[in-house]
């Protein structure tokens, strides 16, 4: 699970490492965000929570799930979805009072098609490749090979050590830089593993951000319409009057025939 620290509506929303992977300098640095700093986005931060809703939920995609491919992780994101789409609604109809019933579905049907064309699609990308490295620690050979693989590293860097020592064109002369090259060897599968978690951080923040920032911009063509909310709800109980005149007539030119 990767906790939440959200930004502002107008800033990337961080997505933190797990338990596992916290350093101090991270912890730190989370500890001294301003509370200002965690404001929710757009429709009280729905694609926010949308989106951590799949993280937490991440661990229950099977293995079978992911070897089916995008449409398979689609599908089974999707459904998660479907389970917020009502709470989508609600939230729609307590942050925009000002709209019209009509206007508030209009709202609905936009964001909803975002969700299912923008952010899920999107999530499905990043996670569908993530998840099945993430399984594997991020080696490159299967698990009971990691021990081998890491030995190799350690010698690869070993290797990389003794040729800077031996080459002239290097100013490093002294054999004990050998050794920080070897446990740099031995350590490698956890700072690949540490820069692949800040990476998918860095590609969740960005769908967030953009998905808010789309969302924000047609709530602000609501708020900005020149006519008024008055105005709109006379038009559309014009409207509603004209569709119930017409049926009428249409009833009575019937019963006549």
């Amino acid at each position: 699970m990767m906790p939440l620290h959200q930004g502002l509506p107008g800033e990337a929303h961080y997505y933190t490492l797990d338990d596992s992977m916290s350093s101090p300098l991270g912890r730190a640095f989370l500890a001294f965000r301003p509370a200002s700093a965690r404001s929710p986005g757009p429709l009280d931060g729905f694609v926010d929570s949308l989106v951590q809703k799949l993280e937490n939920c991440r661990v229950g995609l099977t293995d079978e799930t992911l070897a089916h491919g995008a449409v398979g992780v689609e599908a089974w994101a999707t459904a998660l979805y479907e389970e917020e789409s009502a709470r989508l609604r609600d939230t729609i109809r307590l942050e925009e009072p000002h709209l019209t019933r009509e206007a508030r579905e209009e709202l609905f049907r936009k964001v909803d098609d975002l969700v299912r064309k923008v952010v899920v699609p999107g999530w499905v990308r990043l996670a569908g490749s993530f998840t099945p490295r993430e399984r594997n620690g991020f080696y490159g050979l299967a698990e009971p090979l990691h021990g081998v693989e890491r030995a190799c590293w350690a010698v690869l860097g070993m290797g990389l050590g003794f040729f800077v020592v031996w080459a002239p064109f290097i100013p490093v002369w002294s054999k004990e830089w050998v050794l920080p090259f070897t446990v740099g060897g031995l350590v490698f599968p956890e700072l690949r593993r540490w820069f692949s978690f800040r990476r998918y951080e860095g590609d969740l923040n960005q769908l967030v951000t953009r998905a808010d920032r789309e969302i924000a911009r047609v709530d602000l063509a609501y708020l900005t319409e020149t006519t008024s909310v008055a105005e709109r709800e006379a038009r559309d109980d014009e409207e509603a009057r004209t569709k119930a005149r017409l049926r009428a007539a249409e009833g009575a030119a019937e019963r006549e025939g």
